[in-house]
């Protein structure tokens, strides 16, 4: 991955590892919604780094999915769903997805794409 810090505000990984993060761009992450239905993106699931790729006009991401039960583990490529990409500026820079898991399976609320950086 080419940065290696994980922006996500509710699973943090080490209490208070984002105290640092510039309040403009934890205002970006809080005021993110679903674009298909306006639903918060980190109310329902917290936003992670991610890699992206574009396939077929497509974006896939991979990203690194952890939680308290099971540590974490890097997913496979799973395509975004085109009513989850979020078309404004990225404040954050690099992508971000905000996923979930539904019948075992990953899923994507929301994601933004990176920058070019």
């Amino acid at each position: 991955m080419a940065l290696s810090w994980n922006p996500s505000y509710a699973r943090e990984k080490y209490p208070g590892q984002f105290a640092d993060v510039d309040p403009a761009v934890r205002e970006w992450f809080n005021s993110q919604r679903n674009p298909k239905n306006g639903a918060h993106c980190c109310t329902e699931a917290d936003g992670v780094h991610a890699e992206e790729d574009i396939r077929h006009d497509r974006y896939w991401v991979r990203f690194d999915a952890c939680n308290l039960a099971t540590g974490c583990t890097t997913t496979d490529w799973i395509p975004v769903p085109p009513d989850a990409v979020i078309y404004n500026p990225n404040r954050n820079g690099a992508p971000v997805v905000w996923w979930y898991v539904e019948s075992g399976q990953y899923k994507i609320r929301c994601y933004a794409p990176g920058a070019g950086i």
